[in-house]
C-alpha cells in the first residue's frame, strides 16, 4: 500500500492527501507532526536514504514523501499523480509554503 509522510501544517501535504482521498486511492497517511513515533519513523527513513541528500542540501524537510509499494521514494507527488493518471481536478492548493522564502517543504 502507498504510504504518505506529511503534516497538516504543510500545504503540499494537505493537497496531496485531499487528492488521494478524492480519488479513492488506498494509502496510509503518516502525520509526522502528530506523534514522536511518527516523526522518528520519518527521520529514520530520511536520515538513512540517499534520495534525501539533495532535499536536505536544499534545506527542505522532504514532505510530502510518497513511499510506493515497491519501496520507491517519491517527492514530486504531482508528477506521480500524472504518471498514475490520477485527477487533481477540484482540489485547490492554498498558495502557502513551508519555507521562509516562499518555496517548498
Amino acid at each position: 500500500m502507498l504510504k504518505v509522510f506529511g503534516s497538516p501544517h504543510c500545504p503540499d501535504c494537505v493537497a496531496c492527501k485531499a487528492i488521494l482521498e478524492k480519488n479513492h486511492v488506498p494509502f496510509e497517511y503518516i502525520d509526522i507532526t502528530g506523534s514522536i513515533r511518527a516523526l522518528k519513523q520519518f527521520l529514520a527513513l530520511r536520515d538513512h536514504s540517499e534520495v534525501y541528500d539533495e532535499v536536505k542540501k536544499e534545506g527542505y524537510i522532504g514532505i510530502p514523501t510518497l513511499v510506493l509499494e515497491d519501496g520507491t521514494i517519491r517527492f514530486d507527488y504531482e508528477e506521480w499523480l500524472k504518471e498514475e493518471k490520477i485527477s487533481k481536478t477540484g482540489v485547490v492548493k492554498s498558495g502557502q509554503s513551508c519555507n521562509i522564502d516562499g518555496t517548498g517543504c
